[in-house]
Formats: structure tokens, sequence, C-alpha cells
């Protein structure tokens, strides 16, 4: 019956672990999936401000060849173009960050599931957890 016993707290013990790994692999996963996504997004609106900040210099330096003159209109209607550009860039960013707490707080709550829970108490008073055999205070053999 011990041995049954024993037997069935390894089974319960290692079906845990793997429950927790899985549930870590799970939250890692998914989090490298929304950082690469998230990075590439960022990636292309990093290529659009510069094209963007190249077309404004191309533009300006067309219109004063052309007439000696800089329009202040075309050019602040650029530099607010790059400028919506830049704030969803780092909307991107904050959701990247997101990401990343979310997934750190997910792992923390896979770690508390993961702890051995409390099962009794030793006669000396010392806490014993789920799957122990010995106490680790007085080192009484349970039963």
């Amino acid at each position: 019956m011990s041995y049954e016993r024993e037997e069935r707290d390894l089974l319960t013990i290692f079906r845990d672990g793997i429950n927790s790994g899985l549930r870590v692999l799970n939250v890692r996963s998914k989090e490298a999936y929304d950082t690469l996504r998230i990075k590439n997004t960022i990636r292309r609106l990093e290529q659009r401000r510069r094209q963007a900040v190249y077309d404004m210099g191309a533009s300006v330096y067309r219109t004063f060849r052309h007439t000696g003159k800089i329009v202040e209109d075309t050019v602040a209607a650029r530099c607010a173009d790059i400028d919506r550009i830049e704030s969803e860039i780092e909307v991107w960013k904050e959701n990247l960050n997101l990401v990343h707490l979310n997934a750190r707080k997910a792992l923390g709550s896979v770690k508390a599931l993961a702890r051995p829970k409390a099962a009794a108490f030793c006669d000396c008073g010392a806490e014993i957890r789920e799957g122990e055999r010995f106490c680790g205070q007085c080192f009484k053999e349970l039963g």
C-alpha cells in the first residue's frame, strides 16, 4: 500500500512538473511570437519614417531649386506625417513592453502554481509539503 501511494505521489509530481513546463512553454512561445510580430511592425514604421524624411528633403530641395523659396506649409505637412509615424512607433514600443510584462506576470503565476502545497504539519510544528517523506526540520519519517 505504501509503495502504491509513493508511486502515485511520484506520478502526480511528474504530471504536475510536465503541466508546469507546458504552461511555461506556452507563455514563452506566445511572448516570442508577439515580440517578433511587433518588432516587424516597428521596423516597417521606421522604414516609412526614413522614407518620409527623405521625401521631405527631396521636396524641399526641388522646390527651393525651382522657385528659390522654401514653402513652409509643405514642410509643416511633411513634418506632421513624420510625427504621426513616430507616435505610432512609440505605441508599438509600449505594446512590446506590455507583452514582456504580461509574460513575466504569467510566468510568476505559473511558478506559484508549481510550488508544492502544504499538506499537513509535523508533530514538531513544521509545515509538510505534498510528496515529502521526511520532515525537513526534525527528519521524522512521515507515514
